[in-house]
């Protein structure tokens, strides 16, 4: 995944310095929501496993193709 362009690149030069604090705060909350939502998935993981733990009949091995399912599912 490329993350600068060339034609990015070529835009950022010619910024001013509003322009540049505006592109940077746009960047910031991007990646300030993404880390909100990796979080979220986080908490989730982890409120699944304690479900997982106390529930009845589930084994290490149904634990592990449940985990495996959460994994494939991008969770």
């Amino acid at each position: 995944m490329q993350l600068l362009t060339r034609k990015l690149y070529k835009e950022i030069k010619k910024m001013d310095r509003q322009e540049m604090e505006t592109f940077l705060a746009r960047i910031y909350h991007q990646g300030y929501q993404d880390g909100i939502e990796d979080g979220n998935k986080a908490d989730f993981k982890i409120q699944l496993v304690k479900v997982l733990e106390n529930t009845k009949g589930v084994g290490q091995k149904t634990f592990g193709r449940i985990m495996e399912t959460v994994k494939e599912m991008g969770i």
